[in-house]
């Protein structure tokens, strides 16, 4: 084995989905069973606690928001703003 292989926990989807955090907005950039990679413009610290929303668009055009807390993992500054991976410690309909 080269070390390059995949170690995630769970299959991640990439997607585009509004966050709604208490501070502001973001968008995903993947999402999985266990967490949601996404950008926002707001600076995040990692190992917060945070709440957000993701709204989710079924097939047939209504939006469901997904309620989830979690850890911040990670947290990067980039050119878009923030890079920040939050892994779920809660996630409910």
């Amino acid at each position: 084995m080269d070390g390059s292989e995949e170690k995630r926990r769970a299959k991640r989807y990439l997607t585009s989905c509004i966050v709604e955090l208490d501070s502001g907005t973001g968008v995903t950039r993947n999402l999985s069973t266990t967490g949601v990679y996404f950008t926002t413009d707001k600076a995040v610290e990692p190992g917060l606690m945070l709440r957000c929303f993701i709204l989710m668009q079924k097939a047939g055009g209504n939006i469901t928001r997904l309620r989830c807390e979690g850890r911040v993992v990670r947290a990067a500054k980039s050119a878009d703003g923030w890079e920040v991976g939050l892994h779920f410690t809660t996630f409910d309909w």
